[in-house]
């Protein structure tokens, strides 16, 4: 074993880690044999020269070595194209299946090989989601921390990619200043702070615009507006929450003229200026019957509530002349801070019973004793509590206060390299990791945090590498309300749902987008996912399914009328519905369009990396954009068919296009169509940009796939995919590996894959049924 090491330097502390990563010293891997090399030279080289370079593959590099990273690559690639019958094209002679197969066994072996031997064991760094809910767990707070942070880059598709997770002595800066804030929200000082409740009319400051703008309904304030800004009249600022903390706000609220629900938003606001905290609270419905709303909330001081409405006007020249509907709410009851109990669980999970003004080194060793194998998920290892009383003991003896003195300890805990990284360490003569990294393995899966006390407590008694006892953590992980984690995390980066704020849809052309539909789209895909995973249903359901998690919102947007409320709920689809699994969920719509039109590349490029496991190259130098033609001359299925005439395109785009055709159907915000719309700028009022929108061309959303397979429509591109369901089952679980195990998969993990697969197949193909398998996996529990 070769160790090698990074010094991770703490400011203001004289703390030096070292962190030892650790890779087995290789013997040369087996080369590729001259017969798949001849293979090479006579079916492929001629189309993959450093001239054409097709496909952006230069076979020219290749050699029967494989000696390094991007030589194995290569060759990886090779064997995908070949088995999948892209290599040789149809228009170039063919090997036979013998030949074919021959080729592929013969670079198989030495491919794994070289794959296995060039590993290392990367020690893999806290990404901030994961520090935001460690520190969470470990220290009972909620305070924000992930700001604090850089974010992370991705690798393989995920940011938790250990070999993408470098660090700097400006990124352990930052730890130190996370650290802090994390210790004084879990340290308090003095008695409990006063509980208030006052109350508050959130009319107050519109009474002299009723009954224009504003209605009086006893003794509530009617709003007939939807206003999309920041700043609401309606609101309980004229008494704001005296602290920071969590508030309880009850009212009542009820429509007005509409015997149809409305739905608000409640925000809290500090209203400082430019720099003003906006904090959603929820959507919620309001109906003809008075219903009294009960909100809690964590706020900052001098911050107030503020009620919004949706799907109203924005403008009401006079709410006398007319019936015009509403919402009307009633005084606010704030209470607040709240607390459980005081010290809070914070303080006493920390301290115990210590007075930080009385303390001594005997008590700092105490709370270390208690605090270290926490914060490192494993036992505390001989004289590493002396370490951190030993730095206590300097300050306290160079004439420190006892607080800042155990703060110092606390700190350099929170920031040492077992506390930031998940610290494997990898043997020759240990097969597995241990009982403690499996915990913590475990634990960043599925709750994307430390293992809990009753986890631990199975690594401790050395038998949480029983299948059974492993398993049953699975089921009882899985069925804990943090597993939320694992579902926001591993969509909002397969699906993508991160990006849902990169573009803003066109308001000219699509006005009906707003953030309630925003919210509900991100709410339909986690929901989705949760379901899948709960229910244990079939992988294929991601392809397609008879049901979708729809609010009252989505059902309008979809044309579903039988989803209602608020709350994202599970709706059958009416019989040949083109909704259905993810391809047709907004949120995934919207982040593969641009705002103001679709193209079918990039859904496309995103069909065949999310749902098929294809990587898409780079196009070549010389490729060319494709961009609409806003004037409606050319559309872009005439650009791409033109674009495709050229070979070095058609490699690619003959895979790329018919999905992106497929799902032209439907416009930027998700929305279903049959006509693409553009807006028309009246040539008298230029200036001022005002026009209409109209149609611009019939959406032909047919298409061939490159197995010569044709479709109408996505209705018959999803029964296409359900044919060969497994290339997506395969997708999701290398996707679902490399979320987990924290590293990119390569070609020596294939047969582990296979296993999977067949285990996942044999127990019904559900998603719930994959992350067992997945978790009882040899390669899960490997270094």
């Amino acid at each position: 074993m070769k160790p090698f090491s990074v010094l991770l330097p703490c400011p203001l502390f004289a703390l030096v880690a070292a962190i030892t990563l650790c890779s087995f010293p290789a013997s040369a891997a087996e080369p590729v044999g001259h017969a798949a090399l001849r293979f090479v030279a006579r079916h492929c080289t001629a189309c993959h020269d450093e001239t054409t370079r097709e496909g952006g593959l230069d076979l020219k590099q290749v050699t029967g070595a494989l000696e390094d990273r991007p030589q194995i690559d290569r060759w990886a690639r090779i064997y995908d194209r070949v088995a999948r019958g892209e290599m040789p094209p149809e228009s170039e002679p063919r090997p036979d299946e013998t030949e074919k197969r021959d080729f592929l066994g013969a670079i198989a072996e030495p491919l794994r090989g070289a794959d296995r031997q060039r590993r290392e064991v990367v020690q893999r760094r806290l990404n901030r989601d994961e520090y935001q809910n460690t520190i969470r767990d470990l220290l009972s707070i909620d305070v924000e921390l992930r700001s604090l942070l850089p974010a992370d880059q991705q690798a393989a598709g995920f940011d938790n990619n250990g070999e993408a997770l470098a660090i700097s002595a400006e990124l352990m800066g930052q730890y130190l200043l996370a650290a802090e804030a994390a210790l004084d929200a879990a340290i308090v000082h003095g008695p409990q702070p006063p509980m208030t409740t006052f109350v508050v009319d959130p009319g107050s400051e519109v009474t002299k615009d009723i009954p224009k703008f504003y209605t009086r309904d006893q003794d509530r304030t009617v709003i007939h507006t939807t206003d999309n800004g920041n700043y609401s009249k309606l609101s309980t600022r004229p008494k704001r929450t005296p602290l920071a903390g969590r508030y309880r706000f009850r009212f009542e609220a009820a429509t007005y003229n509409s015997p149809q629900p409305i739905v608000f938003n409640a925000r809290v606001s500090d209203f400082h200026g430019l720099s003003a905290t906006n904090i959603p609270l929820g959507y919620f419905e309001a109906t003809s019957q008075p219903k009294r709303f009960e909100i809690e909330g964590k706020v900052g001081e001098r911050s107030a509530i503020q009620f919004f409405l949706l799907g109203l006007p924005t403008w009401i020249n006079d709410v006398t002349k007319g019936t015009h509907p509403g919402v009307g709410f009633g005084p606010v009851e704030v209470s607040g801070p709240l607390y459980d109990q005081w010290p809070p669980a914070s303080h006493r999970q920390l301290l115990g019973e210590v007075d930080l003004a009385k303390g001594n080194i005997e008590d700092a060793e105490r709370i270390f004793k208690g605090f270290v194998p926490r914060a490192f998920r494993r036992p505390a290892r001989a004289g590493e509590v002396e370490r951190y009383v030993a730095l206590v003991r300097r300050r306290i003896d160079a004439g420190r206060p006892f607080e800042a003195s155990l703060r110092a300890g606390l700190t350099a805990i929170l920031c040492s390299p077992h506390f930031l990284y998940l610290c494997e360490e990898p043997a020759a003569d240990r097969p597995r990791i241990s009982d403690h990294e499996l915990a913590s393995r475990l634990s960043y899966f599925l709750w994307r945090s430390l293992p809990d006390a009753e986890l631990l407590g199975r690594a401790e008694a050395g038998t949480l590498h029983d299948p059974a006892i492993l398993r049953g953590e699975v089921e009882r992980l899985l069925s804990d309300p943090r597993r939320n984690r694992l579902i926001d995390d591993f969509t909002g980066q397969w699906l993508r749902l991160r990006e849902i704020d990169a573009t803003t849809p066109d308001p000219k052309l699509y006005p009906g987008f707003d953030d309630y539909l925003k919210f509900s789209m991100i709410e339909e895909s986690h929901a989705f996912f949760r379901t899948v995973l709960d229910d244990d249903l079939p992988l294929r359901s991601f392809l397609d399914s008879d049901f979708a998690m729809l609010n009252g919102r989505l059902g309008e947007h979809y044309g579903v009328d039988s989803a209602q409320g608020v709350e994202v709920r599970r709706t059958p689809l009416p019989a040949g519905s083109i909704r259905g699994g993810v391809l047709t969920q907004g949120a995934v719509l919207k982040v593969t369009a641009n705002g103001t039109s679709t193209s079918p590349v990039p859904r496309g490029v995103w069909v065949l990396e999310n749902l098929l496991g294809q990587t898409v190259p780079p196009p070549p130098p010389n490729a060319g954009g494709i961009e609409p033609d806003i004037r409606g001359a050319t559309t872009i299925r005439e650009q791409l068919d033109k674009h495709r005439r050229n070979e070095s395109c058609n490699v690619c785009h003959r895979h790329i296009d018919p999905p992106g055709f497929a799902l032209e159907s439907f416009d930027p915000t998700g929305k279903f169509r049959e006509q693409y719309l553009r807006f028309q700028v009246n040539p008298e009022h230029a200036d001022k940009g005002w026009g209409r929108v109209v149609p611009a061309g019939k959406v032909d959303p047919s298409g061939v796939l490159s197995t010569g397979e044709r479709f109408a429509d996505l209705r018959e591109l999803k029964q296409h995919l359900l044919k060969s369901d497994e290339r997506f089952a395969r997708c999701l679980t290398e996707k679902l590996m490399t979320f987990a195990l924290g590293r990119e998969l390569g070609f020596s993990d294939r047969d582990a894959v296979d296993a999977i697969r067949k285990r996942n197949l044999a127990e019904g193909g559900g998603l719930r049924s994959l992350v067992h398998a997945i978790v009882e996996s040899p390669t899960f529990k490997t270094p």
